[in-house]
């Protein structure tokens, strides 16, 4: 009986980077001309590379789970969401340990995610968390708080926006809470300080944990399910070290407010505002 032909295996790097794993052009910059048979392996066992192989409705992914890169993860998560597999298999390099199936692309990020979940994150983020009435009167985030009671909860588009272009230089995210992909986002304000403009249009439409970054991510997403089960604002003066391809590690310090919401249609969102009125410095926990 013959097999369909095999798709050849997909490796991301540690910058987002998507290779063929036959890639000239990988072997030239990573100084490996030589053929070797393990080259794939070998780079995912040693340099923290994941590599995918998609064959009809079926993809694997092999990653090493003491080194792997948060960033290729990130790019890993982008392609099984783009591929949608029915099943995905992953796979291990490193210490001996069974190969695992999941029933889907959604299932198998999960499971990833699960399974690197707070590797040294400590190191680079630190939160503290502020009580809500403490905030000062004349404080941007205290007005928005105010607007949020008066609506009862209701997330009023227009008001909320116009707002943050008013008094918070467009610094917010909205995170929808979908069925099918959990938390997803739905809109970021321009005025958000993150170093990768391009990152303002591929990130609307995917999920919170499908992000660069994925541990920082992972823990924004945590902390918005727990804000969006409470149905209480959630204020925290927040200094992290956020990994961004291009640049690398990005020191951001600044007051965040949670405000969990419902649309007319009953949908679930989050609306997530920055501030920097007060200097924030919990640097001797963040590296």
């Amino acid at each position: 009986m013959m097999h369909p032909r095999q798709r050849e295996w997909l490796l991301f790097d540690d910058r987002g980077h998507t290779w063929a794993a036959h890639s000239p052009e990988l072997r030239r910059q990573l100084h490996c001309h030589r053929y070797d048979p393990d080259f794939t392996s070998g780079l995912v066992r040693n340099l923290g590379f994941v590599a995918g192989r998609a064959s009809g409705s079926n993809a694997a992914v092999r990653l090493h789970l003491d080194v792997v890169s948060d960033v290729a993860l990130a790019a890993t998560f982008y392609w099984l969401s783009d591929a949608n597999p029915a099943r995905v298999l992953i796979d291990f390099v490193g210490a001996p340990r069974p190969a695992e199936v999941c029933s889907s692309a959604g299932a198998a990020i999960a499971r990833l995610v699960d399974l690197t979940r707070g590797r040294d994150f400590g190191r680079h983020v630190s939160e503290k968390a502020c009580a809500v009435d403490q905030l000062p009167a004349k404080s941007p985030l205290r007005g928005l708080v105010e607007l949020w009671a008066g609506t009862g909860g209701r997330f009023d588009r227009q008001a909320f926006f116009d707002y943050a272009a008013r008094r918070l230089l467009k610094r917010y995210l909205v995170v929808r809470q979908s069925a099918a992909k959990g938390l997803v986002i739905d809109a970021i304000g321009e005025g958000l300080h993150v170093p990768d403009r391009t990152w303002f249009k591929s990130a609307v439409g995917r999920p919170i944990e499908e992000q660069p970054d994925t541990s920082y991510w992972r823990w924004v997403a945590r902390i918005q399910r727990a804000a969006l089960h409470s149905n209480s604002p959630v204020v925290s003066d927040i200094d992290a070290s956020i990994y961004w391809p291009s640049l690398g590690r990005v020191r951001r310090r600044y007051r965040r407010l949670l405000l969990p919401c419902t649309t007319s249609d009953g949908t679930r969102l989050l609306f997530s505002a920055n501030s920097s009125e007060r200097r924030v410095a919990l640097r001797g926990q963040v590296a």
